[in-house]
């Protein structure tokens, strides 16, 4: 693979934070290009408080972490925030998500709510739409032993409490990525 994938989440998808933690590293170690827009962080920081799973405090922690570690891959809104009326779609969060994919250089869009992203759209501009159990399984089966390095450098950065990475594999599963995780626990020889 000479080019990274250069991966864009749905909010949807970086729920719960366990997903998300696997993709921030899989970015941090260079097997992909995590892609994002403005309004991304600004929408998951309102989900993820609304839903009382992080506090504001602590959610807008994570975004400015994800803004800082992640700024040289934000994507420019001068690139697509003029094209969002281009866009097809009813749902104006996710016309702006499309508008941030198809016009700022992703490569994939993750999201579990596909019937909402104009695929057709997408495709012409180079954009595979998947969800990220499907993405993160395949991206296993081309790149094994790297991605098997990042699951365990990640699950060791636990300490409090410590997770093992049979553990974080079985966390993928119940966090909405069955495939990976099944596949993971195989190759890791959980049982």
């Amino acid at each position: 693979m000479n080019e990274r994938d250069r991966v864009f989440v749905d909010a949807n998808e970086l729920f719960p934070f366990s997903v998300m933690d696997l993709v921030l590293s899989l970015a941090e170690d260079l097997l992909i290009d995590f892609v994002w827009t403005d309004e991304l962080i600004d929408e998951w920081e309102r989900v993820i408080v609304r839903e009382g799973k992080r506090t504001p405090q602590t959610a807008r922690a994570v975004s400015d972490a994800v803004r800082h570690f992640f700024a040289t891959t934000r994507i420019d809104p001068a690139t697509y925030r003029h094209r969002v009326d281009d866009v097809p779609g009813r749902d104006a969060d996710d016309r702006v998500h499309t508008a941030g994919c198809a016009f700022g250089g992703a490569t994939v869009l993750l999201t579990r709510n596909r019937r909402d992203f104009p695929h057709d759209f997408l495709a012409e501009h180079g954009v595979i739409v998947s969800s990220a159990d499907d993405y993160l399984a395949g991206l296993l089966r081309r790149r094994p032993s790297a991605f098997l390095a990042v699951v365990g450098r990640l699950a060791s950065e636990k300490q409090r409490p410590p997770v093992s990475p049979c553990e974080l594999a079985g966390r993928l599963g119940r966090g909405g990525a069955p495939r990976l995780s099944a596949s993971l626990q195989r190759r890791l020889g959980c049982h």
